[in-house]
């Protein structure tokens, strides 16, 4: 763990210091590396050579609100009230969150919906 980049540290130590860590595992590429995290209660967190995360994926509770657009957090909200986002990723085009009942939805980088899937 402290052989992650610094900024992964931080959003670790940040959203899930509280959590015992299972494993981390370094994925070297042909330029660099991704690094993926996961705790106990299976938590996983996958980060960038440079150390931003691209994913975080709950099992039993909602991913951490302070990682979630404000954008798609009031259209989960708006939309599908009583539900939590366990799963969010996101790139350089897109971003996907995955809902506690299973729903899949897409949104550009302007936070457009495009595309829901059950």
């Amino acid at each position: 763990l402290n052989q992650l980049p610094k900024a992964s540290q931080e959003f670790l130590a940040r959203h899930f210091g509280d959590l015992q860590l299972a494993f981390a595992v370094e994925d070297r590429k042909y330029v660099g590396s991704e690094y993926e995290v996961t705790y106990t209660d299976r938590t996983e967190v996958d980060f960038e050579s440079n150390g931003e995360w691209s994913s975080v994926e709950r099992k039993y509770e909602a991913v951490p609100a302070a990682i979630v657009p404000v954008q798609i957090a009031d259209y989960v909200k708006n939309t599908f009230a009583g539900q939590f986002i366990k799963k969010i990723d996101r790139d350089k085009y897109t971003w996907e969150v995955e809902l506690s009942n299973g729903l899949e939805i897409k949104f550009d980088r302007k936070f457009q919906v495009i595309d829901i899937d059950d």
